[in-house]
């Protein structure tokens, strides 16, 4: 079985859920040059990733910092949290969850924080309780920023179940995410583009709620975000 760039990419980024996920991990379980394509799409936002990390201003030396080292390790995690392995990505996906226990703040995950006053929450499940959990997360650390007279910057990106957060007619907190954002200017809501185009792909198309932008795909711009040192937290 073939299977389209489209559905290839949406795969590696996490996009693909129900037995379109199953039938994808079926053949890819047995079929090499599918894996070989797969093994080079993250290589390549790997490289690419390595390529941020590792530019400095001419004049001044190479230098290696442990935070460095982080970002391109928690680089690849990512990865593999988005695209869930070979085998199964739900699996994979409890086992990322484990690996970081250690670093858990609730209501969500904590990963790196070098650049205080900026956070990044992703939500990608549909799950009523999440999403207000997102919703919460959010208000808190932008009330506890102002309350303090502190500057923030936060993100609230979503992707594949979790993208209904978003959308108009799915959204058990619509009224709240516009209130959010209208309250507080240094809060976005960031939808998912891979997210968007899966569901036209299966026609239907997405209504988003007016105050939520359509961005890059999620992991992309949640490694953006780390390797410019922002707080990442995964509801």
């Amino acid at each position: 079985m073939k299977f389209s760039n489209e559905i290839i990419n949406a795969y590696a980024d996490g996009e693909l859920q129900g037995t379109e996920k199953t039938d994808f991990e079926k053949v890819l379980q047995n079929d090499t040059e599918l894996q070989h394509t797969l093994d080079e799409l993250y290589a390549l936002k790997l490289q690419l990733q390595h390529a941020y990390q590792n530019i400095e201003p001419p004049a001044k030396k190479p230098q290696y910092s442990s935070g460095n080292y982080r970002v391109a390790a928690y680089a690849l995690f990512l990865l593999l949290a988005f695209s869930g392995g070979w085998i199964s990505s739900d699996r994979m996906h409890k086992d990322a969850d484990a690996m970081l226990e250690s670093t858990a703040l609730s209501p969500g995950m904590q990963v790196i924080a070098e650049q205080p006053g900026k956070y990044i929450l992703h939500i990608s499940v549909h799950d009523k309780g999440k999403f207000k959990q997102t919703l919460d997360q959010a208000e808190a650390l932008l009330a506890n920023y102002e309350n303090t007279n502190q500057n923030i910057e936060l993100e609230v990106i979503a992707n594949a179940g979790g993208l209904d957060l978003f959308r108009e007619d799915a959204s058990p907190y619509a009224q709240r995410v516009k209130h959010l954002s209208n309250e507080y200017p240094n809060i976005k809501f960031i939808a998912c583009s891979n997210a968007l185009e899966r569901l036209r792909e299966q026609g239907i198309e997405p209504e988003l709620i007016n105050t939520v932008h359509q961005g890059a795909t999620a992991i992309d711009q949640v490694v953006l975000r780390i390797h410019d040192g922002w707080s990442y937290i995964k509801i």
